[in-house]
C-alpha cells in the first residue's frame, strides 16, 4: 500500500504562535484548581514556560559569549635596529589552543 505524503498544511507554525501557547500555558498554571476547587498555581510549569518564551526571543542565546582578543604588538625599532621583543605565548600557540 502506497503512502500518503505528507502535506505542509501543518507546517505553517510561527514563533507568535509558539508565543501565544506558551502564554496560554503560563495562565493555565497559574489558575490550577487544586482540592476543594481552591487556585494553586503550579510555578515549576509557569517558571518552564517563561524560560522557553525568552529562548524563542532569543534571551538566551550562545551567540553573547565573550570573545577572546589577542594583542600583537608590531616591530620595534630603535636607531634604525629593529629589536626581536619575545614576550608572551606565541600567537600560534594560542589559536590552536581554541
Amino acid at each position: 500500500m502506497a503512502r500518503k505524503k505528507k502535506t505542509d498544511d501543518k507546517c505553517n507554525y510561527s514563533k507568535n504562535d509558539s508565543f501565544e501557547n506558551l502564554e496560554a500555558v503560563q495562565q493555565m498554571a497559574l489558575n490550577k484548581k487544586g482540592k476543594d476547587d481552591e487556585i494553586s498555581p503550579d510555578i515549576s510549569v509557569f517558571l518552564k514556560a517563561e524560560e522557553l518564551k525568552g529562548k524563542l526571543c532569543g534571551l538566551y542565546s550562545e551567540k553573547d559569549k565573550p570573545v577572546n582578543h589577542i594583542n600583537i604588538m608590531g616591530s620595534v625599532k630603535i636607531d634604525g635596529k629593529e629589536l626581536d621583543v619575545n614576550v608572551g605565548e606565541s600567537i600560534n600557540s594560542e589559536i590552536n589552543d581554541d
